[in-house]
Formats: structure tokens, sequence, C-alpha cells
């Protein structure tokens, strides 16, 4: 029995979104930054310049790669209204695996050139490459948008797991510790041979793996055919069978016209659903209080996660020895990070945006607020904190894409939520400044409560967000 129109939409639909789950598990090798920061540091102070670089002024790299990734993410749709969004998302990714390519020569030249290669061209192929893999999985499969935004963006959050413990069997397969302490926070660094003379090739490493995963999940992007034509191809299916109808009277001509029937119903309503939100242009979407709120919500949220993502590494090695444990740390947070974001994109669908977004900045604030206590707790309380809070900023990553398409519509949601993910490009500068003057000054725990100083106004913007569906229930 060969399956109904419905199913194969449905069928077709999970493939695009499992694409993206491929493209996406490369692309959020960017949070593995937290597990290269002591390598990148290491081996630039030894055989790069400058040589007094500190992790501090390290986090510009992630910083700057995620401002690309923001201020190109509004790029990567307009580039699919032209070219379809599968060659924009390829552009997109493999610019971002050039750019990891060519960071085996440029760290050995400068950690300035090196913020070109590993900071702008990753960051910003990975912007333009972002969203139109949830675009398209949002189109195939309407009622479902957090889910489909969970599990796709779950790939970014779990790319991590994976290639976290690629880098360090790669680079220090023998699990040694940093053999040099530094200034008054005691930062740790490697200075063995042994260790420093893997991190350029493992970018080579790095970049084709990234590039072969790019084009096999590409080859199942798609955005679904227009419903004019599916009902044509119906139709016209229907017809066929009827030919075939006067050559077989075994046939039931019945049951096939119920058939047919549901199957009309069935698209109807899904073309209904798809319809029933307006698409906002996105000129008219920046006149809007919801925009702004949700734009400044991940203004504020990016803060947490441009400083955790890149420091928990070094923040763990002033009180574990342990290069191994902190890989295997990172590479669960990662899990953590990736179903987090299935969490909370089912949350908003089954509650939503607003209850999902208050939960999560409550919960990030208090984490935040203990972290200092890991030190007294050892391996297993670092462990579990750092894994809860992966956990919970990754929620913003399911729930903003979610509330853009359910507020603006479906038509330009690569391009509004572009608009949105355009906080990031700020965020990521403001986060590795702070770090950078204040870090010295104010210590681990100072940092750790500005940052939760900055989830708190996350907090109050969002109890601030009004967006309200047909029958009045909140976004």
């Amino acid at each position: 029995m060969g399956l109904t129109v419905v199913q194969r939409y449905a069928l077709r639909g999970w493939l695009a979104v499992i694409g993206g789950v491929l493209v996406h598990l490369t692309l959020g090798t960017l949070y593995t930054f937290g597990n290269m920061t002591p390598y990148i540091t290491s081996y630039i102070r030894a055989r790069s310049e400058p040589t007094g670089l500190r992790y501090s002024e390290g986090v510009w790299i992630f910083a700057i790669s995620g401002g690309s990734q923001g201020a190109a993410m509004f790029l990567g749709g307009v580039f699919a209204k032209k070219i379809g969004p599968r060659l924009t998302t390829l552009l997109g990714a493999w610019i971002m695996s050039l750019g990891t390519l060519l960071t085996y020569f440029t760290i050995k030249s400068s950690f300035y050139v090196l913020l070109l290669t590993y900071g702008v061209m990753y960051g910003g192929g990975t912007g333009i490459a972002y969203a139109n893999p949830l675009a398209c999985g949002m189109k195939w499969l309407p009622n479902n948008k957090g889910l489909v935004n969970g599990i796709i963006v779950a790939g970014f959050g779990a790319g991590a797991f994976i290639f976290d413990q690629v880098q360090t069997a790669f680079i220090n397969p023998g699990n040694l510790k940093p053999n040099i302490t530094m200034y008054s926070n005691n930062e740790k660094y490697f200075g063995q041979p042994v260790v420093l003379d893997n991190i350029p090739p493992v970018f080579l490493l790095l970049g084709a793996i990234y590039a072969v995963m790019q084009l096999l999940g590409i080859l199942l992007i798609a955005e679904p055919p227009k419903i004019q034509d599916e009902n044509q191809k119906l139709l016209s299916s229907s017809k066929d069978d009827d030919d075939n109808c006067s050559h077989d009277n075994t046939y039931d001509i019945t049951k096939q016209a119920s058939s047919d029937e549901e199957n009309h119903s069935i698209r109807a309503d899904w073309e209904t659903h798809i319809t029933e939100i307006p698409s906002v242009h996105p000129r008219d979407v920046l006149k809007t209080r919801h925009f702004w709120t949700l734009w400044a919500t991940f203004l504020v949220n990016g803060q947490g996660i441009v400083f955790f993502s890149s420091l928990y590494k070094a923040y763990g090695q002033t009180f574990i020895a342990d290069d191994q444990f902190l890989a295997l740390v990172g590479a669960f947070a990662a899990i953590f990070n990736g179903f987090g974001r299935i969490f909370w994109g089912h949350f908003a669908d089954r509650f939503s945006y607003k209850s999902a977004m208050l939960i999560q900045t409550c919960s990030m604030f208090c984490l935040m607020m203990t972290l200092t206590a890991c030190p007294y707790g050892g391996k297993p309380m670092f462990f579990i904190w750092v894994c809860l809070i992966f956990g919970t900023f990754s929620g913003n990553f399911a729930l903003l894409p979610t509330a853009t398409a359910k507020i603006f519509g479906p038509e330009y949601v690569a391009i509004n939520y572009g608009l949105v993910f355009t906080a990031q490009a700020i965020t990521g500068p403001i986060g590795a400044f702070l770090a950078t003057a204040l870090s010295d000054t104010i210590g681990w725990f100072g940092m750790f409560c500005i940052i939760s100083a900055f989830t708190f106004l996350g907090f109050l913007l969002t109890i601030t967000f009004n967006a309200k569906t047909n029958d009045g229930k909140d976004i």
C-alpha cells in the first residue's frame, strides 16, 4: 500500500529536518570554542603573536565569531530569496569550513589574523547558513514549529558533544595537564611541545569533516512545493487512477474516491493552517514593539552565552587538573545544549514563549549566582552546573525563532529571525570588552554577578512582552 500525499509530505518534511540537523551539527562547533580556548591561547603565547595573550583577550575570537554570525544571518535570508535556501546554506556552510581550514595557517601568523578566519569567516558563514534549514523545516511541518526548531538547533547545540572529544583526543591524547600557571587568578596554560604541535593540524581535520557533513545535509534540504502544484499533482494522480480502473474491474472505486477526498480535505486543512498567520515584511517588523523586545532579550541573554561558552573550561582549570575530564564536561554540556533546545521548543508549543522564557531566565540567574560554589563541590558539582547552564541558555535558540515565526508569519522568517539575531553582533563585543576590562579587577564571582544581572534584565523584558494569539493567549 503506497503512501498518501500527506504522508509523503510529512516524510519529505522530516528528511529536510534531518538535513538541517546534519548542517547544524557542524555549525554548532561554535560551542567547542570553550574547549579550544586553552589550546589556542597556549599556542599563540608560545609560538605566535602576541606572546602575552590571555584568556580574557582570547574571548574576542568567540565574540567576533558570534558578532559576524549575527550580522550575516540577515544576509542568509536575503540570499535565499535570490538563489534558494539550499545554495544559500551551502554557501554559508562552506565559508565556515574554509575559515576553519585556513586557521591552520593563521594561528601560526598572529592572533589578529586568526580573528579573520576563525572569527569573521567562521561566524559569517555560520550566520548565512543558520536560519534557512529552520525556515524550510517550519514550512514543511507548520503545526510543529517549536519542535522542528528545537530538533534542528539541537544539532547546533550537540555538535560540541562530538567535536570536543575529537579535538582533545587529537591535541592531547596523553591527557597532560597545563604546566604553566600565571597571574593572580591562577590561569593555566599548556607549554608541552607534544600538545602544541597538534594544534594547527586539528583545524585541517575539522574543516574537512565539516565540509563533508554539510554537503550530505544540504542534499536533504529543500522548500516544500507550492500547495497549488501539489493539488494539481493529486488531481492528475486521481485521473491516472481512474484511467487504470477501466482496465481493472476488481478495483474499489468507492474506496479510492474516499481516499482522494480525505487527502484533499487534509491538504485543505494544512493550507488553511499555513495561511492563518499573516506574514509581515521585514521593513514592517522593525516598526513593532514585539520585535525590539525580542531583540533586546537576545542582547542581554547573550551575555551569559558568550561568557560561559568561552570560559567554562578556563574557570574549571583553576581547580580541576584533568584536561580529558574538562573535555568530557563540555561534551555532555553539548548534549544538554542540544536536548535543551528540543525541550524549550516543545514547552513553547505546549504553553507559550513567554512562560518558557520567564522560567529560562530565572533558572539561568540562579545557576550563575551559585556557580562560584563549584570549587567546594569539586568535579561532580562542576559537571552538573555546566550541563544545566548549557541546557538552560540553549532555550534562547529555540524560543526566539519560534516566537518570530508565530508573531510575524512564515514567509520571511529567515530574514526576520536574522534581524532578531543581529543582537548578537553587539552582544559579542560587549561581552568580550567586559571580560577583558573587568576580569582582573572583580574576579570570577564578580563576572558571574554581572552575567546574572544581564539575565535578570531578560526576565524583566519578557514580563513586558504582550504578544497574543487570535484567541487572546500569550504567544
